[in-house]
């Protein structure tokens, strides 16, 4: 029977962030779905739309009460749901890969292949660990997001972030870290649907879900890194495959390369889409 990919998207992110991957794979006779994880895709308040800062800062937000547990379950339904139909490829984009992590570990019967692209994968430390460690030093994520970065999100209890809000400067940070194929006009575009609120998951525990040797270990695994990347680098996606490799080494990552930034390849999808289609073979 023909695989069915199913997406997992990134921080800030939704499911809206695969449509160009699904329409190259479709084009290509292939079947996808993408998941928008809970909280995510429901569209703007009116105070962001408005930028009314004062109400902006202290309205609730849906991602107030989602936890760890809601997030990887949901999308365990949706594996569950499709596996009925056919093997299922799953697949994950950045903060997504703590998800898929977590739903291999706990339904590996239901999952014949794993893709993490430029994704979170934790294995010997924390998943909050990796960011604060000298792989991701060169990073140009944090600085770029803090100019936009509305209230104390240990305060909240989630993030927000003010993307509507950035000055030229910030703009052009932020695409530099990103996103740095696209122009300053196509950038404008990238985040006009980017999501104001994120789950504060550095700070949560039981988003510690590090890959288990025996379930998650079992399912063969693609690695895809992003050369180009500024957000997510290259010394901490490779720090990911090399302790994942030293665990399963047995069942190693399939490495392969694209020249994209962290999202670069979202805009032109090809490379992915030729290797994605080789997994099924």
């Amino acid at each position: 029977m023909n695989p069915t990919y199913v997406f997992v998207h990134g921080s800030g992110s939704s499911a809206r962030a695969w449509s160009t991957v699904q329409q190259e794979l479709t084009l290509r006779g292939h079947r996808t779905i993408a998941v928008d994880l809970p909280g995510r895709g429901a569209g703007f308040s009116q105070a962001y739309h408005d930028q009314d800062l004062e109400t902006f800062a202290t309205e609730p937000s849906a991602l107030a009460d989602v936890t760890a547990g809601q997030t990887i379950g949901h999308v365990i339904d949706v594996v569950r749901r499709v596996h009925e139909h056919g093997p299922v490829i799953l697949a994950a984009h950045s903060f997504g890969g703590l998800v898929i992590t977590a739903v291999a570990n706990a339904v590996p019967d239901l999952v014949s292949h794993l893709v993490y692209i430029a994704a979170q994968c934790p294995v010997r430390s924390a998943a909050a660990e990796y960011p604060a460690g000298p792989s991701w030093a060169s990073s140009e994520l944090l600085p770029a997001v803090l100019p936009i970065t509305v209230g104390n999100p240990a305060e909240l209890g989630f993030i927000r972030l003010n993307w509507r809000g950035a000055d030229k400067a910030t703009l052009e940070r932020l695409r530099a870290a990103v996103c740095a194929e696209l122009t300053p006009q196509q950038y404008l575009g990238f985040i006009a649907y980017s999501q104001p609120d994120e789950i504060f998951w550095q700070a949560d525990p039981a988003w510690d879900h590090r890959v288990d040797k025996a379930t998650w270990g079992t399912i063969p695994h693609t690695f895809v890194r992003t050369t180009l990347d500024r957000a997510m680098p290259l010394a901490a996606q490779d720090l990911y495959i090399t302790e994942a490799d030293a665990l399963t080494p047995a069942n190693p990552f399939a490495v392969h390369s694209i020249p994209s930034s962290h999202t670069g390849f979202f805009r032109e999808p090809t490379a992915l889409a030729d290797i994605l289609v080789k997994l099924e073979q």
